[in-house]
């Protein structure tokens, strides 16, 4: 991909550097109006990681901003007892900041598993929010996220040892707060009922179970079409677009063309 590339150091209300890359829009630009996509990667990975859909946006002519989160990559760590999830949301805050300081007039959140949770708890409420995009996830509780954040830490081979993911399961989940991630997700789910959502989830994802993402899905899905799913049966964790080629990549372009339409502010 051939695009300037600008490195960016991004500074969180509660004092974390975070390294980021900004990719404005192609020249000339093919929307009406100027939008960047906030890109947050899944827990473990970091910027480079969502590389794909950088591509991706960048030939649906949106500008994006992509950013290691917290403790991932070239990003500072959190302050003590600040790495939850729900504080997470401050280092997409500070990255919408930033996209609307480079003059974008809308935004479009995509996270990727756990990265979405957090981006999600930012973007509810945003009245800048075009859109959203989820891709294998979040878990709909700290438990399940602790059982796949768990098997994501070690490897294809330690998924198959239950007792062993069970144990680091549980050391996980006192450390994320889970009550408060409980309510603080919920609650930001629902308010983006008004918000246009892509959900994509592959159907051999063994971290977050599709099953599990479909708890939320399901039970906050507004009437009228404004949410949508696309399955990749292929796809394993975070890997909708790889695995779901062309067919994924239409999915996205037709949610991203209808968010530049005229009834969306």
């Amino acid at each position: 991909m051939n695009v300037t590339c600008e490195e960016l150091r991004l500074q969180t209300d509660d004092g974390v550097g975070l390294s980021g890359w900004y990719i404005p829009e192609p020249v000339p630009s093919v929307r009406s109006r100027r939008i960047c996509a906030i890109l947050h990667h899944h827990y473990g990975g970091q910027k480079a990681t969502v590389l794909p859909w950088i591509e991706l946006f960048h030939r649906l002519g949106i500008a994006t901003l992509s950013f290691d989160a917290r403790g991932h990559g070239a990003s500072d760590a959190s302050p003590r007892g600040r790495g939850s999830f729900v504080r997470r949301a401050a280092d997409v805050t500070a990255a919408c900041a930033e996209a609307r300081r480079r003059g974008a007039e809308g935004i479009l959140g995509f996270g990727q598993s756990q990265g979405a949770a957090a981006l999600v708890m930012a973007m509810s409420g945003r009245s800048d929010l075009l859109g959203c995009i989820l891709d294998s996830g979040p878990a709909p509780d700290m438990g399940t996220a602790a059982w796949g954040l768990a098997g994501n830490m070690l490897g294809a081979a330690g998924r198959g040892r239950p007792w062993t993911r069970a144990l680091l399961s549980t050391r996980i989940v006192p450390g994320t707060q889970p009550v408060r991630y409980l309510g603080a997700l919920w609650w930001s789910l629902y308010g983006l009922r008004r918000v246009p959502l892509l959900w994509l989830h592959g159907g051999r994802d063994q971290v977050i179970r599709r099953q599990w993402a479909a708890l939320w899905y399901r039970g906050l899905r507004p009437e009228g079409g404004l949410w949508q799913c696309t399955e990749v049966p292929a796809a394993e964790h975070v890997r909708c677009l790889q695995a779901g080629g062309e067919s994924v990549e239409q999915d996205v372009a037709a949610f991203v063309a209808a968010l530049d339409g005229p009834g969306n502010v």
